[in-house]
């Protein structure tokens, strides 16, 4: 056995996660794509976000005669995460779609990486029906029943620009996939005996504001104080706002919490806001 090369990587980038890469990821290579990593002599290593492919050197020519046909290696990505489209952008896709990502129109972003769509991040442009050809055999019947976060086809050919040519660089080789995060209007409903108080919330970074949308009812006729984002905000594994719950006085302000707690992914459904369907996170302050 010779010495293992890279073929080719794809790193899955998510706006939502600290560090920027996606954690929750499974690449699952099709039958068809198993059968040719084993036919090419191809090592296949994948993480929570990406996978890697590897050749071995010393049979290059096999890689080569296979690739003379053009074959594509095809992967179906599941998300171990139930809320993956929760915080992502596109959201879930219709029963009928489903992402495609290739590597048959490549963009550059600003720093040269290459991306498997369009613009800085996937948008509904890379969707398609789950009849179409391009997917012939690829997605099975348990599929339809849980069905991927998207599928990745990276096409291998022999020509000299291909990724079988000996003098393709290491950056050449490496391919990225970047999704935005969604973003979410946060309600802080404040209940209780702060409801009685001329309460407001403070920004120590000074990037949010609330506005106060004044007082409703919540079940079992408990009055509050509904204090809204102006916008809103995305979504992030851990947010880090530094927000205050503080009482307005003729003394002065008082601080009444110091430290409120930031929204969950948990706790966000949609609503309508100016005529536009759009993400609410609900937090309780008693």
């Amino acid at each position: 056995m010779g010495t293992y090369r890279p073929l080719l990587s794809v790193t899955v980038e998510h706006a939502y996660f600290l560090g920027g890469n996606c954690k929750t990821l499974e690449f699952v290579p099709t039958n068809s794509c198993a059968a040719l990593l084993r036919k090419a002599g191809l090592l296949l290593k994948s993480s929570e976000s990406g996978v890697a492919i590897y050749f071995d050197e010393e049979k290059i020519d096999i890689l080569r005669l296979h690739a003379e046909d053009e074959f594509a290696l095809v992967f179906k990505v599941f998300s171990k995460d139930s809320n993956f489209f929760r915080y992502t952008t596109p959201g879930a896709p219709p029963d009928n779609t489903i992402l495609l990502l290739n590597n048959q129109h490549i963009t550059l972003d600003p720093t040269d990486k290459q991306m498997l769509h369009n613009g800085p991040n996937v948008t509904d442009e890379a969707l398609i029906d789950s009849k179409a050809d391009q997917l012939e055999g690829i997605l099975d019947r348990k599929d339809y029943l849980v069905k991927p976060a998207f599928i990745v086809q990276m096409f291998v050919t022999a020509d000299a620009q291909g990724l079988c040519s000996e003098k393709l660089d290491v950056a050449a080789r490496k391919f990225y996939i970047r999704f935005t995060t969604n973003q979410s209007f946060w309600k802080y409903y404040i209940s209780g005996d702060l409801s009685k108080r001329n309460v407001y919330i403070a920004d120590l970074d000074n990037v949010v504001q609330f506005n106060n949308a004044g007082s409703i009812l919540l079940p079992g006729h408990r009055e509050a104080i509904l204090l809204q984002s102006s916008v809103a905000i995305p979504m992030q594994e851990q947010h880090h706002h530094r927000l205050q719950l503080r009482e307005s006085g003729n003394m002065g302000d008082k601080v009444l919490i110091k430290r409120l707690p930031n929204a969950s992914v948990n706790q966000i459904y949609g609503e309508m806001m100016s005529g536009k369907m759009e993400n609410v996170s609900e937090i309780y302050i008693n």
